[in-house]
């Protein structure tokens, strides 16, 4: 995950109550900076696996991924997405009150990534409906 994640404490020693900080706007640039690193890699990652027989002829669009290796596309696109939401909820007691809001509506959340109506254009031909 990108946010630091503070655990509780031993529930047998007192503890003193503590305020918590709210997230600045360079912890949440630098974790979704790391996030976009983690996807981009995933991405070459995967690319490097590709063989000649993933992919298959398309009237339409000429050549063309295999439906099942633009599945493995899109759950790279979703992972990230799961990543920042448990990031997310992890820290909400840091978000500002607008940005806890949008933890309420998932689809939300994703638009607020940037994904308009939870839609990834691939660049690949295909696109990823996020959830």
């Amino acid at each position: 995950m990108f946010f630091s994640v503070a655990y509780a404490a031993d529930p047998l020693v007192p503890q003193q109550e503590t305020e918590i900080a709210p997230l600045k706007a360079d912890e949440i640039q630098n974790g979704l900076k790391m996030l976009a690193e983690r996807q981009n890699q995933r991405i070459e990652e995967w690319g490097k696996t590709l063989k000649p027989d993933d992919f298959e002829r398309s009237w339409i669009s000429g050549r063309q991924l295999k439906k099942n290796k633009r599945q493995e596309v899109c759950g790279i696109f979703q992972h990230t997405v799961d990543d920042a939401y448990k990031g997310a909820v992890a820290n909400r007691t840091r978000l500002n009150e607008a940005d806890q809001k949008l933890l309420d509506d998932r689809n939300a959340f994703i638009g607020a990534l940037g994904y308009q109506n939870n839609i990834v254009d691939t660049k690949m031909g295909f696109n990823c409906r996020l959830r």
